[in-house]
């Protein structure tokens, strides 16, 4: 058993070590194995030795991933400095190998060895602000931002990627659009960029999945932007797991500040996933009467998935008032407020798909109402809008395009 991948123990001095290996209880198990339940009393230390654990909160039926812990990293030390119970539930993401050491004695070596406490503190003060948060609102690190709707042609594609650039180009944001369409992903026609580099390509690198193998999938812009994209073929996007997803937003959620997500249109289990880790959930609809019955069956089925009403953000697509409908019977028949509006401008959208060329990144849109109210949309995922709650949809309509 090789314990030289814990820069931590070099503190320590080799007759330590050799006991640690002794009295610690050395554990193998398969994927999928949990290891920790939260809130049930925490007893050792846990060292991995290999494989990859996931680290969740649980409310109800809904979790929250909080981070992944790789070969040579640590758990328990939040729990041990704090005297408290699992903070949080440990689950194998690969087969995985542990060493559990009891907390008695890892409180005996932090007082006999200042180097021991200093790195156990270090990863303390590293975890203790995400395992002590009690909250699924708020969460830690990147946020996941995803745009979806049940009903295809809604203009979801589009709107996420102008959205992933605007957040880099305006505001400087560390940004990656992730294109969870496994089977049909159209980021890289949007965007004009090879698909060589894809999912398919990652899910098929051997565990542990880390940061540094996901840069070797990751395309980079002409923007600069960040881009993860689909598998080019839909075989291959039915090969990847839910819990493969999981993996790739929580290790993306360390290294950005944001993720743009584009989903299939469709609610099955990677898409109840992902909606449960996201911080913003923007429902794309437009003025036809389909998609308006649709959005509103999928608030409805929301709520009733108990997903916090603020975290819902509806967003009217190419609204134009000659449509058959007013921009304010969308929204009483939704009986949800709209919190973003986008106007119909088909003459710069089409072509800027066409070219590879989003709308965004054009000179001659600055100004204009579309980009206006992407700007506008943008400013609220930042937070630089005072507003906290949806706003009344009308006075932006007038804003916008002074109705």
């Amino acid at each position: 058993m090789d314990l030289n991948i814990f820069s931590f123990l070099s503190t320590l001095p080799k007759r330590e070590i050799d006991r640690l290996k002794k009295i610690g209880r050395h554990l193998k198990h398969i994927t999928g194995t949990p290891l920790l339940v939260e809130k049930e009393p925490f007893k050792e230390l846990i060292l991995l030795l290999s494989g990859q654990l996931s680290a969740y909160k649980q409310q109800g039926n809904r979790k929250k991933g909080l981070f992944t812990i790789d070969p040579g990293n640590t758990y328990g030390e939040v729990e041990i400095l704090n005297g408290t119970d699992s903070l949080a539930s440990l689950t194998g993401i690969s087969d995985y190998e542990v060493l559990m050491i009891p907390k008695e004695e890892v409180l005996q070596l932090i007082g006999l060895y200042p180097g021991f406490a200093r790195e156990i503190r270090l990863t303390y003060t590293q975890r203790a602000s995400i395992l002590l948060d009690e909250g699924f609102s708020k969460s830690k690190g990147g946020q996941i931002i995803t745009f979806f709707n049940v009903k295809g042609g809604a203009g979801k594609s589009v709107l996420s990627a102008n959205t992933a650039l605007m957040l880099k180009k305006k505001w400087r944001k560390k940004v990656v659009l992730l294109d969870l369409n496994l089977s049909f992903g159209d980021q890289s026609i949007i965007l004009n960029i090879p698909n060589d580099k894809n999912l398919f390509e990652l899910f098929k690198t051997r565990p542990p999945l880390n940061f540094e193998k996901m840069q070797t999938q990751i395309v980079t812009h002409n923007s600069g932007l960040k881009v993860l994209l689909s598998p080019p073929l839909p075989e291959q996007g039915s090969q990847i797991r839910p819990d493969f997803i999981e993996q790739v937003l929580l290790i993306l959620r360390n290294h950005f500040d944001f993720i743009v997500v584009d989903t299939q249109n469709q609610l099955s289990e990677l898409e109840t996933m992902t909606l449960e880790a996201s911080d913003m959930i923007f429902l794309i609809t437009t003025m036809e009467l389909t998609f308006i019955k649709n959005t509103k069956l999928l608030i409805d089925l929301l709520h009733k998935m108990k997903f916090p009403k603020e975290k819902i953000k509806v967003v009217l697509n190419r609204a134009f008032k000659s449509m058959g409908l007013e921009p304010s019977q969308v929204e009483v028949s939704l009986r949800y407020a709209i919190s973003h509006f986008i106007p119909s401008d088909g003459e710069v959208v089409i072509p800027s798909v066409n070219s590879g060329l989003p709308f965004t990144l054009q000179k001659k849109v600055e100004g204009t109402p579309l980009y206006l109210s992407m700007e506008r949309m943008c400013s609220r995922i930042v937070g630089e809008d005072p507003n906290t709650g949806t706003w009344n949809m009308f006075s932006l309509v007038k804003d916008v395009l002074g109705f």
